[in-house]
């Protein structure tokens, strides 16, 4: 890992429980000396990343204007945001657009069609690749390379849902891909279901995900066949769009 990596490392450390870090804590956890990350956080202060506070460092104010600039110009937010609001308003449903970074999967846009419909893991919130319909299409259309070493670096938890062994695994990968989308109920949110399809690059890479969801109820009240085409359809107009 080089320095720049190393130095990017320490953003990594920010979670709910930990909103504030320090010298003390990135040595601990990411086994620098205390002067490469005294170094570090220099760096990142400097460009904004960082900010200093009595109790440490946090997160800086570069990261609002990035996520401003993001949600007014992402190409990927650009593209869906007339779709998402058709689909909220067709179906009254929480509506994700998610986007796929490493082995993480981010909502990015998050739009709600009911107060009963709202999510508790919605945008900005990390979630593996193997929980939520949301992440698992996208783990579907990851190459077969990366399909086993994520599988071969899962724990027994996450591949509780999706098989403990490769030829189980390849099955459900290759029905989710053979559908076209993927379902999954209270994985992520206790009483909540999602559908979710793909999203792909102007090289029909897997990029992200588009995903209905709300409470279970109401999903079911919906025809399968009806849910499914609706959120397929949304995600070749999005690629459509991508790729033009």
């Amino acid at each position: 890992m080089n320095s720049l990596s190393r130095m990017l490392e320490v953003l990594t450390l920010f979670k709910p429980s930990q909103p504030v870090i320090d010298i003390e804590l990135i040595c601990a956890q990411l086994g620098y000396t205390p002067a490469s990350a005294y170094r570090y956080v220099r760096e990142l202060g400097n460009a904004g990343l960082l900010v200093k506070m009595p109790r440490g460092y946090a997160v800086g104010p570069k990261v609002i204007e990035l996520d401003r600039h993001m949600t007014q110009f992402d190409p990927l937010l650009s593209a869906s945001r007339d779709i998402v609001g058709d689909l909220v308003a067709q179906t009254g449903l929480e509506l994700l657009i998610s986007e796929l970074y490493g082995s993480t999967v981010i909502t990015i846009l998050q739009e709600s069609g009911s107060s009963d419909a709202r999510l508790n893991f919605g945008r900005g919130t990390p979630m593996d690749l193997f929980h939520s319909a949301t992440a698992r299409v996208i783990l579907a259309y990851l190459l077969p390379r990366q399909l086993r070493k994520h599988f071969d670096g899962a724990s027994a938890e996450e591949l509780r849902l999706v098989g403990s062994n490769w030829r189980d695994f390849s099955k459900v990968m290759l029905k989710i891909r053979k559908d076209g989308y993927c379902v999954s109920e209270g994985e992520l949110d206790a009483g909540k279901t999602g559908i979710a399809a793909p999203i792909f690059d102007e090289k029909q890479r897997i990029l992200g995900s588009i995903t209905l969801a709300g409470n279970t109820e109401r999903v079911n009240a919906f025809n399968r066949e009806f849910l499914s085409g609706l959120i397929t359809d949304a995600a070749r107009k999005i690629t459509a769009r991508i790729a033009g």
